[in-house]
C-alpha cells in the first residue's frame, strides 16, 4: 500500500513538473513573440531618433523658400534653365516632398508606436501571468503583430527615405545654394 501511495505521490509531481515546463515553454515562447515585434518599434525609434521634427520642418522650409526664390529669379531675369540645374531643382522639390510628408506623419507616427510599446508591454506581462489561454493570446498578438507591420511599412515610407537620403539631400542644398547665390549677383 505504501509503494502505491509513494507512486502515485510521485507521479503527481512528475506531471506536475511536465505541466509546469509546458507552461514555461509557452510563456518564453509568447514573450520571444512580442519581443520580435518590440524589435520592429526599435527599429522604427531609431530612425525617428535620426531625425527631429524641427530638423524636417526646418529643411521643408529651406527647401521651399531656395526653390522658389530660383524660380522667381530664372523668371525675373528671363533665364532659360539648362538640363542640369532643371535635374537639380527637380531633385530638389523631390526632398521637399519627401520632408512635407514626413512632416505631416511625425507626431501621429510618435503617438501610434507610443501606443504600441503599451500594449506591448501589457501583453508581455499578461504573458508572465498567463492571464490568456494560449488561443486568446495569440488572437491579441496577431492583432498587435498587424498594428506593428502597418506601422512599419508606414514609418519605412514616410521616415526612412529621409534618412537614406539624407547624404544626397545635403549635396543638392550646397548647389542650389550655390546656384542662389550666382543668382543673386546677376
Amino acid at each position: 500500500m505504501k509503494f502505491f501511495l509513494s507512486l502515485f505521490v510521485f507521479s503527481m509531481l512528475f506531471s506536475s513538473c511536465i505541466n509546469q515546463n509546458k507552461a514555461d515553454y509557452e510563456v518564453k515562447a509568447e514573450l520571444q513573440l512580442i519581443d520580435t515585434l518590440n524589435g520592429q518599434l526599435d527599429e522604427i525609434k531609431s530612425w525617428l531618433d535620426k531625425i527631429s521634427l524641427e530638423e524636417i520642418n526646418e529643411r521643408y522650409d529651406i527647401i521651399t523658400h531656395n526653390y522658389e526664390y530660383c524660380d522667381m529669379r530664372y523668371r525675373d531675369l528671363g533665364l532659360v534653365v539648362d538640363e542640369e540645374t532643371a535635374r537639380l531643382m527637380d531633385e530638389y522639390k523631390g526632398y521637399g516632398k519627401l520632408y512635407h510628408r514626413a512632416s505631416d506623419s511625425f507626431k501621429p507616427l510618435v503617438m501610434e508606436m507610443e501606443e504600441l510599446y503599451v500594449q506591448l508591454k501589457t501583453l508581455k506581462a499578461s504573458a508572465y501571468t498567463k492571464d490568456y489561454k494560449k488561443e486568446l493570446f495569440l488572437a491579441y498578438f496577431e492583432r498587435e503583430k498587424k498594428a506593428v507591420q502597418d506601422i512599419y511599412e508606414y514609418a519605412n515610407n514616410i521616415i526612412k527615405p529621409i534618412i537614406d537620403t539624407d547624404l544626397m539631400y545635403e549635396r543638392s542644398q550646397k548647389r542650389v545654394e550655390e546656384l542662389a547665390e550666382s543668382l543673386k549677383a546677376e
